[in-house]
């Protein structure tokens, strides 16, 4: 054969060759073509009945197009078993299946190389009988939760141990420590064959899920869904692209989130793991509420999900937002039997900017910078049933908190702690209350008032408006919580405050054993240590009724009044050192309801007073000096009791250098208003004045203890002349006085 030959037949066989195929390729498109594929609607509806255990139906059209190799399915629906009111378990409006025709000409395989989902939705319902999903023949053979491991979980004390334990730090020490396995593999069935699979392109379109949980109460939803994800493989990682809206039918916001990150699932899709993810989410209110929506960023190393074993891990999950940063990683298992710790990080935590953008209500403080600042981190563990915050360190605003704090959710549930707070002012978390016009001459009362959410707010229902009718707000201790909370509430734990500040009062230390039962709250010792004294007592709370009542019950050793005083007038000039015991009864939860509502007894000694006024002392040495003075008395001690705010000493009675004094006095702490009567008994005058020695003098020390009033309100010392001059008697003996006085 001559070369031209060769060629020339080489030439044939290869056109030959090209040819077949493509002859092969038209006689497949032929018979694809005349072939109708909706025939097959119902073995592939029985096919899946089979698979599934339920219903399956094709409502739409098998549509098949040859290049690319694509088959469309229209209106597929799995429906519910009986018994539950949706009928559809799933519904798929389009499934677009591209299938490689290489694998199918060479191979003789239906590979898919693409799948498309167009509006599925999935309608998960649990009820009180059980759910919608269960019992589906794959998925229940797939999850195998049969036979799921179970991690170490918390060890619950006792009954008995819960009631009556020590202290709080006993019961923190008898926590065993979550165990959890924080490695990212675990151990698979190597003999169970995993299905092979690949997708040139996956991709989610406009679909939602709903679980409607009517166990509980709530609708959760993704609505929205997009998913688009590129060159998926078992076995290897692939980058996803979604965004979806969540909404939870028990709260009013609203989640728009778009997430991207790299993917990888494994073992028969039991395990997720999501690694470098980044992702940014809205945070918006019903438009009613006219607050403006807010963006979150979000972004983590690592979120690990075992399916089959329930376990869970997260490694550095972040969150970005109003100017703050919260950081967590913990790791567990999920479920009916959870066991998760972790810890938690958050930096420049706005407590008032999140209430405000999650609708959270909150009072207005006194303080514009309440609640504006939070730093600092904790661990924390949850097993399911209790919530244990452990190692806290954290600063809130200018006081810090650190300790133990647990939780229990049950139907009986308890509040543990061990807390130690520093700087804490507690003034500073006073807050108004608009108050209604309202004319009333009677002392104010306690009474509650509800606010939109239902929460429970104690306020002073009887405020003076101003000339134009409107009225100014009011301070007041918010109580943030509802009744039902107060007649729940369980708690047991220490408290221990270093430079704790009340009503203007700081205490340099106070330490606080608290116990409470449903709405009774006993705070005993309440004791502390202040103004070079310290107080040793005992407190009573009912927070039962509308206005929270207390009982407060101890003594004050050697309180130094001046630095007292100091606190609230600057320039206040009485001072003493005191001694005391008291028994007394309020209530209201307001600072005005609180003082006009109490009662009970108070005894007081104190020893190097100094009152201000004239010096009584130098006036009976011959001196006469009209400037501001102060008169010392050696011992000082009254005997009274508190009613309605105003207090009435029945005994009264002091000695100074020169005089004694005996008499009654009454304090009314709403108004800051002493008024007193006084015998002045002179019993060491200088020898100058030796002649009155013996002489009663009627005084009265009366006017305003407040800083805020004029010069002619001031509290100061008087002589009751009137009395002093009645009777002849009276008036001789003032006139001898007076003439042994001239020269």
């Amino acid at each position: 054969m001559t070369k031209q030959s060769f060629f020339k037949w080489f030439k044939r066989a290869t056109l030959v060759l090209a040819i077949i195929p493509i002859l092969m390729f038209l006689a497949f498109a032929g018979a694809v073509s005349l072939i109708d594929f909706n025939q097959y609607k119902p073995q592939i509806e029985d096919e899946v009945k089979s698979y599934t255990g339920r219903d399956f139906k094709i409502e739409g059209s098998i549509e098949v197009s040859i290049l690319p190799f694509v088959f469309n399915v229209g209106e597929l629906h799995l429906r519910n078993s009986d018994g539950f009111e949706a009928e559809n378990l799933l519904s798929i409006k389009e499934v677009q299946v591209e299938l490689s025709l290489a694998s199918l000409f060479l191979d003789r395989e239906l590979n898919v190389i693409s799948l498309e989902l167009i509006e599925p939705k999935l309608y998960l319902i649990k009820t009180d009988v059980g759910d919608n999903w269960s019992d589906i023949k794959a998925l229940s053979q797939w999850l195998k939760a049969q036979n799921m491991p179970v991690l170490t979980r918390l060890n619950h004390p006792s009954e008995k141990a819960l009631v009556t334990p020590q202290t709080a730090s006993e019961w923190f020490e008898s926590l065993e420590k979550v165990s959890v396995n924080l490695k990212s593999e675990i151990a698979v069935d190597e003999s169970v064959k995993e299905l092979d699979w690949a997708f040139t392109s996956l991709v989610v379109r406009n679909g939602e899920m709903q679980l409607e949980d009517k166990v509980q109460g709530f609708t959760e939803t993704l609505s929205k869904v997009n998913v688009l994800t590129f060159d998926v493989m078992k076995g290897h990682p692939f980058d996803v692209s979604s965004d979806f809206i969540y909404q939870n039918s028990l709260s009013q916001r609203i989640y728009d989130v778009h997430l991207n990150t790299t993917l990888e699932i494994k073992n028969q899709f039991k395990v997720w793991q999501l690694t470098q993810w980044h992702g940014v989410f809205k945070l918006r209110l019903p438009e009613e509420k006219k607050v403006p929506e807010i963006r979150l960023t979000t972004q983590g190393e690592r979120f690990e999900l075992n399916i089959e074993t329930q376990q869970l891990a997260v490694v550095k999950g972040r969150l970005h937002g109003l100017e703050a940063q919260v950081e967590s990683s913990f790791s567990g298992q999920f479920g009916t039997h959870a066991s998760l710790k972790g810890t938690a990080k958050i930096k420049s935590l706005n407590f008032k900017d999140w209430a405000y953008h999650l609708g959270l209500p909150l009072p207005e403080f006194v303080n514009p910078q309440a609640l504006t600042e939070g730093n600092g981190e904790f661990e924390w563990q949850w097993d399911g049933h209790q919530l244990l915050l452990n190692e806290i360190d954290v600063q809130l605003d200018k006081s810090s908190i650190k300790g133990t704090l647990l939780h229990r959710f049950a139907a009986d549930p308890i509040t543990v702690f061990n807390l130690q707070l520093s700087g804490l002012n507690l003034d500073d978390y006073q807050a108004y209350f608009p108050q209604v016009s309202t004319v009333q001459s009677s002392p104010p009362q306690a009474a509650k008032v509800k606010s939109e959410d239902g929460v429970s707010l104690k306020k002073n229902a009887a405020i003076p408006s101003n000339q134009n009718g409107l009225t100014s707000a009011e301070a007041y201790f918010p109580i943030p919580l509802s009744d039902s909370f107060f007649r729940q509430f369980n708690a047991r734990g220490q408290l221990q405050f270093e430079q704790f500040t009340i009503f203007n009062i700081t205490a340099d230390r106070l330490q606080i054993d608290l116990e409470a039962e449903q709405g009774l709250l006993q705070l005993a010792p309440f004791d502390g240590q202040f103004y070079q004294g310290e107080l040793l007592s005992k407190l009573k709370v009912d927070l039962r009724e509308e206005a929270p009542q207390f009982h407060w019950k101890g003594r004050l050793n050697e309180i130094d009044l001046g630095e007292a005083f100091s606190a609230k007038e600057q320039n206040s000039r009485f001072e003493g050192v005191m001694t005391s015991r008291f028994d007394l009864k309020t209530l209201g939860g307001d600072v005005e309801s609180l003082k006009s509502q109490l009662n009970g007894l108070f005894s007081a000694e104190v020893s190097e007073a100094k009152i201000p006024g004239l010096d009584l002392n130098a006036l009976l040495t011959g001196e006469l000096n009209l400037k501001p003075s102060r008169t010392e008395f050696e011992q000082v001690s009254l005997l009274g009791r508190w009613s309605n705010g105003v207090y009435s000493a029945r005994k009264l009675a002091a000695s100074s250098e020169r005089f004694s004094v005996s008499g009654a006095a009454s304090f009314d702490l709403n108004r800051a208003w002493i008024d007193s009567q006084f015998m002045l008994l002179i019993d060491r005058p200088s020898k100058a004045l030796s002649h009155v020695k013996g002489m009663s003098i009627p005084l009265t020390y009366k006017g305003s203890l407040s800083g805020e009033k004029s010069l002619k309100e001031k509290a100061a010392w008087q002589v009751d002349l009137a009395s002093l001059m009645q009777g002849r008697d009276g008036q001789k003996n003032m006139l001898d006085q007076l003439m042994k006085l001239m020269p």
